[in-house]
């Protein structure tokens, strides 16, 4: 093989690995978004059944996740938020995962009556 032959094949092995290489990252990428965007609509699901005292927030955050792709991995209610984890399949790399955390804003909390 002649050195051009070898280098044109040199250069063509590592334009090849850069491109597998950014694939991977753009998967990557791209899951960990998806996981984030599914994990938010779950925590505002939930927070919003909790909200209206319909259902289980957990249950309601659970379908929300499945319904944007996701696995509903862990939720937690602490009084009016609801917290959650969710997963998202990013094969071939690991599956991604993300946290979010949703609950009415400080003025909408109720307030409890003065003390006597």
């Amino acid at each position: 093989m002649s050195t051009g032959a070898a280098g044109v094949l040199a250069w063509t092995g590592a334009a090849t690995a850069v491109v597998a290489g950014l694939s991977l990252l753009g998967t990557g990428t791209v899951a960990h978004s998806r996981a984030a965007t599914a994990a938010d609509l779950a925590a505002l699901a939930g927070a919003d059944s909790l909200a209206a005292a319909g259902g289980e927030p957990c249950s309601i955050a659970a379908e929300a996740a499945s319904r944007n792709g996701a696995r509903l991995l862990q939720c937690e209610l602490r009084e009016w938020d609801v917290l959650v984890e969710v997963q998202v399949e990013a094969s071939p790399l690991p599956p991604a995962t993300a946290h979010a955390r949703a609950g009415p804003g400080p003025t909408d909390l109720p307030v409890p009556p003065d003390p006597p």
